[in-house]
């Protein structure tokens, strides 16, 4: 079966019973990655297709920014709700709308994902991870 980590994303919330629609999905993933290997866009349906590939636009201009994890997280704990962790990272565009919208309550929000994000990623040895 093909490998559905970088394939467009297909209506997987169908339930087990029906095992045509299964078979199908299956059949789908597998023209998809034969379209990947031949070097033509996979397909995506209805209104996620144009999502998809702004989130892949979006992630092939997001450069990579190398900082230490400890420093970033007691950033994140005390400044988080301003940006501060985002100016840390070299993140400033973002850093701004952060500091701009504090009073929304919105970046505290944002500042929750970015832990969860952060948390898991292992950190090297001098102590860094790569965002």
């Amino acid at each position: 079966m093909a490998d559905r980590k970088n394939l467009a994303p297909v209506m997987d919330d169908l339930k087990g019973e029906d095992l045509q629609a299964k078979k199908l999905m299956e059949l789908d993933y597998e023209k998809q990655a034969a379209q990947a290997a031949a070097g033509q866009k996979e397909n995506t349906y209805g209104v996620w297709g144009p999502i998809w590939r702004f989130m892949q636009w979006k992630d092939s201009l997001k450069g990579q920014h190398r900082f230490k994890k400890k420093t970033y997280l007691w950033l994140m704990l005390f400044t988080g709700f301003v940006g501060g962790h985002r100016y840390y990272q070299g993140r400033w565009k973002l850093g701004l709308l952060y500091t701009l919208f504090f009073w929304t309550g919105i970046p505290l929000a944002l500042c929750i994902t970015d832990f969860m994000e952060v948390m898991p990623i292992q950190a090297d040895e001098e102590g860094c991870v790569v965002l």
